[in-house]
């Protein structure tokens, strides 16, 4: 009696075959006495198998190997020859039945015949799951089935510094979610088996299995999408996309749903608050150039000349852009600056994330510290049902843009100081002195409320309502 160790596991093993002699040539007392030496043998795999990972993915990993020889093997007939392929499905075969019985119930009224029923052999009750697996994993053998995260690393690889790391959060998390989905459907995890009609299930799903609302679950569709798109290039089972156009409606928010601008009030009082001088310097930057947070974290000291600021690109900005210095904020960076090297952190304070393999971008932490104090100064709303509030710091851009327009700066010069698309004014670092004395007159008409005597009036709105047809 033997049982074959999986081969991501023969080093901590030390054997490719576990044996033991039954020490009879009868079949039925070896299947009376052979169930506690087998239980011994797969208890010592799984132990070794919760060293490196989970059991499905070195499972899917022996079974692709296996099939990646058979692919080979047909390429290159001359180099094998019959009693490789006796090898091959004998491997197979004993492997697909180690995995069918796994957790196998011994009945001993029950001596029916191997073949009768799948999940009954010589009165062994096979657990419907084991059987199901054991199934599965000689589909992949075979090269019927192709594992659905088979080639995830490999694209995630590949996405490394061309995607933001939240994005290829969501491509992990989006993975994730349709493994589990696909266990507890009992679909097997192949991409074989994600048609158009199964991708649209899953897709009703996602918002109660992730408890996230229509918008963030279709950011979940949108990359597996994209991971379906980037694996037609390299799997014939991915030839199709199901999940194009798969998206759930409701996802655009309601008027009064929707992430807002900071108030005056709200700025003034975020900014007269107990922060941090750090919290204090990061706030005055979000809301004197209307940068991401993430990318004023990210800035160094060579980052900063004497009249601009030199943003780094993000999300859909192809290019990095200025951003003129607003005459508040001139004091703060000085002193940021002083005896500071050009390769030196604006602020050091939120470091980059050191722990390896992390998908979490360096301004997590300073978005949770900036959460954290706005909810303490009572600046904050939410509506039933939504995680995320209506403001986060994101609102000092959108204050940023808004007071702009108020100021009378136009949206070209607007879109150039944000980055939004636009197609009359660039302010790279090419930008002429002209266009930057521009901008910085643009930026001076901001008014930080509350500060310098500034009085805290809220700007009159007009809103017009459209009757509902």
């Amino acid at each position: 009696m033997t049982v074959t160790v999986p081969e991501a596991v023969r080093g901590i093993i030390g054997k490719s075959r576990l044996r033991h002699d039954l020490g009879t040539d009868s079949l039925r007392q070896a299947n009376l006495t052979k169930g506690r030496h087998v239980e011994k043998f797969r208890a010592q795999i799984r132990s070794a198998l919760a060293t490196v990972g989970d059991k499905r993915l070195d499972l899917d990993r022996e079974a692709c190997e296996l099939a990646e020889w058979k692919a080979w093997a047909k390429a290159h007939p001359c180099s094998v020859g019959p009693g490789d392929w006796e090898a091959w499905r004998e491997c197979v075969g004993q492997r697909t039945a180690e995995i069918r019985g796994e957790g196998a119930i011994w009945h001993q009224d029950l001596p029916i015949e191997e073949g009768e029923n799948e999940n009954l052999a010589e009165g062994w009750e096979f657990l419907p799951g084991s059987v199901q697996r054991g199934n599965y994993f000689r589909q992949v053998a075979h090269g019927e089935a192709t594992p659905v995260d088979a080639r995830h690393s490999e694209y995630m690889a590949d996405k490394q510094g061309k995607l933001q790391a939240r994005t290829l959060a969501d491509d992990n998390r989006a993975m994730k979610l349709l493994l589990r989905w696909l266990a507890a459907e009992n679909i097997p995890p192949s991409l074989e088996s994600i048609t158009k009609k199964r991708a649209q299930s899953f897709a009703k799903i996602l918002p109660v299995l992730a408890n996230v609302g229509p918008a963030t679950a279709n950011k979940y569709l949108s990359r597996l999408s994209s991971y379906w798109q980037w694996l037609s290039g390299v799997a014939d089972a991915a030839a199709v996309n199901p999940w194009r156009g798969v998206a759930l409606a409701g996802a655009r928010p309601r008027d009064d749903e929707k992430e807002r601008a900071f108030t005056n009030g709200e700025v003034a009082r975020l900014l007269s608050g107990p922060a941090t001088p750090h919290m204090h310097d990061l706030m005055m930057l979000g809301a004197l150039t209307g940068a991401r947070l993430d990318v004023i974290v990210d800035l160094q000291v060579g980052d900063i000349s004497a009249d601009a600021i030199q943003f780094q690109s993000r999300k859909r900005e192809t290019s990095e852009r200025l951003v003129p210095i607003h005459p508040d904020l001139k004091a703060l960076l000085e002193r940021r600056c002083a005896g500071k090297k050009p390769d030196e952190d604006l602020f050091p304070e939120w470091p980059p994330v050191r722990k390896a393999g992390s998908m979490r971008e360096r301004s997590f932490k300073a978005s949770n510290n900036f959460t954290d104090y706005r909810r303490k100064v009572g600046v904050d709303e939410v509506r039933e049902g939504h995680r995320r509030a209506l403001v986060n710091f994101h609102s000092f851009r959108r204050w940023f843009i808004t007071r702009l327009r108020h100021a009378g700066v136009d949206e070209p010069m607007i879109a150039a100081l944000v980055g939004h698309k636009q197609t009359s004014i660039t302010l790279g670092i090419y930008s002429d002195g002209e266009l930057i004395e521009r901008a910085a007159e643009a930026v001076g008409r901001l008014r930080i409320p509350g500060v310098n005597g500034e009085s805290i009036v809220e700007p009159r709105v007009i809103r017009v309502r459209r009757n509902r047809v």
